[in-house]
Parts: C-alpha cells; structure tokens; sequence
C-alpha cells in the first residue's frame, strides 16, 4: 500500500488550513484550500507554533504562502509541512540558504527522535535507522541502491531530465511490526496495522519493519541471521508481495526525490501507483530478490485479466478523469492491477508520449488539484484525442502476453 494525494476536487488550488497528510489509498482525507502564493525567498524561515498547547519550532524554506498566511515549509531533512496559519505564533528569517542535511548530521538527527536501541547504517544514497540486525539493514540498502542506480539509468536513457537525490534518503526499520505500527499510527492513523511499510510524500521518508520477523517467513528458521538466512525466508512464495511493496514504495521515494515527480504536485493516482507497481516486479531467484530488467507483474496481470474476462475492468477515461476506484478500498486491488496494465502498455509501447506526459505532471504547481477536464486533456495532448483507439492498440496488445 502506498500513500496518494487528496481526493479530487473541482481544478483549484488547495487550501494550506486544510491540507491533510496523503494517505493510503483507503483512508484519503478531503481537502478544500484557499489560493497559495508563490514563495517570496529562499532564505530559511524559523516558524514558532502552537499546536494543540504543545509549542514547537520548525525552520525551512517556504515554498509556498496562502492569503492566510498558512505556509507549506521545507526543511534540511527534505521533509515538507503544511502548516496552518492560526499555528503560528511567531516568524523570523534569516539570510542563509537552506542546505539539505549531510548522511552524519541526517543520521543525528533521526537517532535522538526515535532514541535508544535504534542504530544507523548508511549508503551511497540512504541512511537506515533500525533497531532490528544490522544484516537486514544492510540487505535493505543494497536493494534500495541497485533499484535507485537501475531506475534512474532507465529513466535517463529515455530522455528524463533525471538526477540523483540532491540529499541522503531515509529509511526506518522497525525490529517488529507492533513497533513499526505504533510509529506508523501518527500518520497512518487506523491502516497502519495493515500495511507492511509506506512511504511519506510529507516526511519523505520510508518506514517498514523487519520482514524477516514475520510468522509466515519463521517457518524453518528460529532467528534473524545471515544474508543467506535473510535471502532463504524472502525467497519463500510468502515473501512475494512483501519484497514488492519494499520496493514500490523506495520507486516512490526515487521518483519524488530524482526530478521524476514532484511532491505535493498530485499527480494522478493511477499514473503514479501504476509507475510503482511496474517496477515493484521482485524477482526472487536473486539474491537480492529484485533486477533491473523489469519483466511483467504476474500478480497483477493475473487480476487483470480476469476482470477484462468478467466485465469488470475500466474504461480508459473513467481512469484518466478520476482516482475514485484506486481510493476506494473496496475496488483498489481490481485498480491497482488495471493502472499496472495500462503503465505497463504505456512505458512499453508509448514511451516517448509516456515520459512526456511524465514531465508535463512533475511541472504542474504545487498543491493544484486537477479537474476531470484537464486530466483529460492532459492524457489526449500527449497519446492522442481517440480514447476509443488507444484503448482498442491496448487490448490488442494486452492479449499477446503470456
């Protein structure tokens, strides 16, 4: 599971006082905001607040002001806060730039908020604070890296204007998963006991815990050891859907992070989901249980399948126009399945339109949610006016897989 965008709401920009933190699919709040203003500088702001009689500092970049004077903040450690204007009790700046936290002043900083038992390892690219083995955290790192180093090689030799993250990337590890829900519970609220691991578009973080500990992977094993303990029990068919949701949740946080996508930008949910679960795809005859040549998603070609054989798959508009049926937890996994098949088409088969589109969305303004309207429009300017033929080359393809 994942963390999305509010519901839609008519092409407005979103009010800063009622901007809820993105969650799963399932459990999406309603937004309805006032204009915001462009930024006036890059100068760090310290923002005193007063929140629920609790009094808190946060300093960070505005990126954003409403004419309430509500603002939506960016701090060292890639974090972004929509704070609300009646929170604020004092504003000061200060003439120096915002620069992004380093590996060793990240890792400072997530050990004295999630205190003692917890350890750091880093990476090229990622700090991982856990309090499970090291082993397991280093396991996750190098996951994390060959699918950073793959997906941002791919999008490159598609014509991206992509990057490296511009900042150490976090990652946190919980050694159980009643740990790991009562972290989650602050954000996730009542699906945290249901989800394996997310990740935030508002920390910027992702957040899981050790797989290895899991009941259904303990069957012939008695403890969490080596990499080759590690690989044997996420090599059993259980670790499937497990491995996957790992990585599509870090090609979220790539993708929010390497110029692919933009936070707080709401992309559509299909397109977005449909992205991560393209490269989600594991591969458990690795030993690292993922590779960069993405093949199908078998899981998710199976399910859509059967809904095109019973009648139960969506029209590409219906898609395109809204995210109700990917939102709505009654009909995600039939929409999840139907946004992997149509990113899959569309990366494969329309990858030039496709990465365009990509880069039209990731340049929309912040907190803009489009209308049905102009998704539409959005979807037609790049693959063409004739849904109806789009959706016939689809099918057509579609059914030559194996």
């Amino acid at each position: 599971m994942t963390t999305v965008g509010p519901t839609i709401v008519p092409h407005t920009s979103l009010p800063l006082s009622a901007l809820g933190l993105p969650r799963f699919s399932a459990l999406l709040s309603a937004i309805v905001l006032a204009a915001p203003c462009p930024s006036r500088t890059a100068a760090v702001e310290h923002v005193v607040l007063n929140q629920a009689g609790t009094p808190s500092q946060l300093s960070g970049q505005v990126l954003l002001e409403d004419q309430q004077g509500g603002l939506l903040l960016k701090t060292d450690e890639g974090a972004i806060w929509p704070i609300e204007s009646q929170s604020i009790t004092r504003r000061s700046s200060s003439d120096r730039p915002l620069v992004p936290l380093d590996k060793e002043q990240l890792a400072e900083r997530l050990l004295d908020e999630l205190g003692p038992g917890f350890q750091v390892h880093d990476s090229k690219h990622y700090v991982v604070c856990f309090n499970t083995t090291r082993t397991y955290a280093k396991w996750t790192s190098s996951l994390l890296e060959r699918l950073q180093k793959a997906f941002i090689a791919y999008w490159k030799k598609q014509g991206s204007d992509v990057h490296e993250p511009e900042a150490p990337l976090a990652v946190l590890i919980f050694a159980n998963k009643a740990s790991y829900v009562q972290h989650a519970k602050t954000e996730l609220g009542p699906a945290a006991g249901s989800a394996i691991g997310y990740y935030s578009v508002k920390t910027n973080r992702i957040v899981m815990f050790d797989l290895t500990g899991m009941q259904s992977l303990r069957r012939q094993y008695s403890r969490r050891g080596s990499l080759h303990d590690i690989t044997a029990m996420l090599s059993q068919p259980e670790a499937v859907p497990l491995v996957a949701t790992i990585v599509h949740e870090a090609t979220h946080q790539i993708a929010f992070n390497c110029g692919l996508q933009t936070r707080f930008s709401f992309p559509p949910v299909w397109l977005s989901e449909g992205l991560a679960v393209y490269f989600e795809t594991p591969d458990l005859s690795s030993n690292r249980s993922w590779r960069a040549n993405v093949g199908i998603n078998y899981p998710r070609w199976d399910r859509f399948r059967q809904n095109v054989n019973n009648g139960r798959d969506k029209s590409l508009q219906s898609m395109v126009a809204d995210d109700s049926q990917i939102r709505d937890p009654r009909t995600a996994v039939d929409a999840y399945a139907q946004a992997w098949a149509w990113n899959y088409y569309l990366i494969r088969f329309r990858r030039k339109e496709y990465t365009a589109y990509l880069k039209t969305l990731a340049d929309k303004p912040l907190l803009i949610v489009d209308d049905e309207k102009t998704r539409l429009a959005d979807f037609r300017k790049h693959f063409g006016d004739d849904l109806e033929s789009i959706e016939a080359a689809f099918y057509k393809r579609m059914s030559k897989i194996e």
